[in-house]
């Protein structure tokens, strides 16, 4: 049976888009409705039965199963993280490998260094181990995992219909960018982000917006349409209305980029730790497991998402003391669960993170200086994008993503203040390590730039005027002599009035320096490539780069014309690899410059 429907109907661009986005989103829709139901289910289960313990739930997280009138048994939340690590890894170490970890920096990898492709198995392994490590009591998010099982929906899609590679990358961040606009409740956020989310740099994937934009409203639709069009937390009838108040969101920024460096060394300290301890993945697994029940057993709101701790952040529920504990807490039971091999997501708890930060930030500014702070849960919100923007990369998904999940669009100005300034002053901290700095430092777009930046720069200008050269009557006595003295391997043979005769080739003529009774005969002309290609000094070097290519050879004559063919230069690959890559130098440099 042939998928390649695409291709057979001749789709425009449009159509085509449209109906592969469509395919997608509702994949990726009904998937989110799985796993947002399977997460509950183990959640109720695992910790609800087991422990005792019921997660209070965001304003707009939705209860699918009754919970059972348990005593809450204390010590159990040590051991039911470890039960479900135990499961979750069994799933992972037997059928998808790839399925390990937060899943955000897998998908992103995959469309870097795997031209989008992501096995079948992953999105369905994927649902099951993230719900149950989740569920199970790991401090970790499904919004990571979802990313990873949109991403590989499209993935597996594409394949399904013989897409190209650029097709299929595209369709694979389009699954990236469903996933995040059903479980968050945020569309255009979803949209936006699978565009942002593969650079840490200013850099999108602009390709993307367009899928991403149907696939993201699509998987939306059908998530919400089982569990309510309500934003995920609570919202707070607050305004910006008073500049004064920038003086207090600039101190929030300090507060962000202090936590994000303090969360980002941990978390990558801790995947270090456990890849050197000597384990296997099972026993690394469940010893991170352990740890993160035993943070569980002292804080117990860390368990999970605690999508309802950000809730009660901005309605200053918490006490200062206590905000500060979920911090600490939340950022190594996070690296324990998640740099261990745990799959769950990272999302979460960076906004956890971020929401509490503000919110310690707010309630310090509303008790000393309250001017600068009249509603202390304000800042809860700003610093979850805040967080977000300068860990994730993402300031404009951030902004979007805290109005749609709040419903407030009123603090937009303080949540694009904070986004910016910590995204800029957190751009050296590279929490997601698959994500790349610059669209020409990812593989996929190497060729790409390679070959635009090369189509500004003219043959004669770069070229060497001043070649080694052979005169077409040297004798091959001379020439097996001479070489060796250049240290090169290509010479262009011309006669007496510099016009080019062709090309010699010291690997062409090696096999016959040991034949006797050449040496005073056999003369440079007639043992030159005289069809080797030329150039002319009006061509680029992206045209130079072509022939060299499509010829295999290393070196080009350039000439001042095709008739003439008198020799006035030459150009080699080493040469074009040299100035690419000051360019893309100089480039670099100055994007960086411009961003101050």
């Amino acid at each position: 049976m042939s998928y390649n429907f695409v291709k057979k109907y001749n789709l425009p661009v449009v159509g085509k888009w449209f109906v592969l986005g469509t395919i997608v989103g509702v994949v990726a829709g009904v998937a989110a409705i799985l796993f947002y139901t399977l997460t509950q289910f183990f959640s109720t289960y695992l910790l609800g039965y087991l422990a005792g313990y019921v997660s209070p739930e965001a304003t707009g997280e939705v209860s699918i199963f009754s919970h059972h009138n348990v005593e809450f048994k204390r010590y159990m939340i040590i051991i039911t993280p470890v039960l479900g690590a135990f499961i979750a890894g069994i799933l992972v170490i037997k059928f998808a490998p790839e399925a390990e970890g937060a899943g955000f920096d897998a998908a992103i990898s995959s469309i870097h260094k795997n031209n989008g492709i992501i096995r079948w198995q992953v999105p369905f392994v994927k649902t099951f181990t993230s719900s149950i490590t989740i569920g199970s009591g790991g401090s970790g998010g499904g919004e990571g995992p979802i990313s990873h099982i949109g991403a590989g929906i499209g993935s597996v899609l594409a394949q399904m219909f013989h897409l190209t590679d650029r097709e299929r990358r595209i369709l694979t961040a389009a699954g990236m960018g469903a996933g995040v606009g059903a479980i968050f409740r945020s569309p255009l956020a979803g949209a936006i982000f699978a565009a942002e989310a593969l650079y840490s740099s200013s850099d999108m994937e602009y390709e993307a917006l367009l899928p991403s934009t149907i696939t993201s409203i699509i998987a939306y639709s059908i998530f919400c349409s089982i569990f309510g069009w309500s934003p995920l937390f609570g919202s707070l009838d607050a305004e910006f209305s008073n500049p004064l108040e920038l003086f207090g969101y600039t101190i929030l920024i300090v507060a962000v980029v202090l936590v994000g460096h303090f969360y980002t060394k941990v978390y990558h300290k801790m995947k270090i730790y456990f890849e050197l301890l000597k384990l296997n993945k099972m026993g690394k697994i469940l010893l991170g497991a352990l740890l993160t029940g035993i943070v569980g057993f002292l804080v117990p709101e860390i368990l999970g998402a605690g999508y309802f701790i950000i809730d009660r952040a901005i309605m200053t529920d918490f006490s200062l003391s206590m905000l500060i504990i979920i911090i600490i807490a939340k950022i190594f039971a996070t690296s324990f669960t998640i740099c261990s091999g745990g799959s769950a997501g990272t999302f979460a708890p960076t906004m956890v993170i971020g929401a509490s930060v503000g919110g310690v930030v707010g309630i310090i500014l509303h008790n000393y200086v309250p001017s600068l702070a009249s509603n202390p849960g304000t800042y809860a919100i700003v610093g979850m994008a805040g967080f977000l923007a300068g860990l994730a990369k993402t300031p404009l998904s951030a902004i979007i993503i805290v109005s749609e999940l709040t419903g407030n669009y009123q603090l937009i100005v303080p949540a694009m203040w904070v986004s910016t300034l910590s995204f800029l002053s957190l751009k050296k901290v590279k929490f997601y390590k698959s994500q790349m700095q610059f669209r020409s430092d990812s593989p996929i777009h190497r060729n790409e730039y390679f070959l635009m930046m090369l189509q500004d720069i003219k043959v004669g200008s770069v070229m060497k005027r001043d070649p080694i050269t052979i005169n077409e009557g040297m004798k091959f006595h001379d020439i097996i002599h001479f070489i060796p003295s250049t240290k090169h391997n290509s010479f262009p043979v011309v006669n007496d009035e510099n016009r080019l005769i062709g090309v010699l080739k010291f690997e062409e003529i090696r096999e016959f320096v040991f034949d006797e009774g050449l040496e005073e005969i056999v003369v440079a002309s007639e043992i030159c490539d005289k069809d080797a290609p030329v150039i002319t000094p009006d061509r680029t070097l992206a045209d130079s780069i072509e022939l060299i290519g499509s010829m295999n050879v290393e070196l080009l004559p350039v000439v001042d014309d095709l008739k003439s063919r008198k020799l006035i230069g030459i150009i080699t690959r080493r040469d074009i690899i040299k100035i690419y890559n000051k360019e893309v130098l100089k480039q670099k440099s100055m994007t960086e410059e411009s961003v101050f």
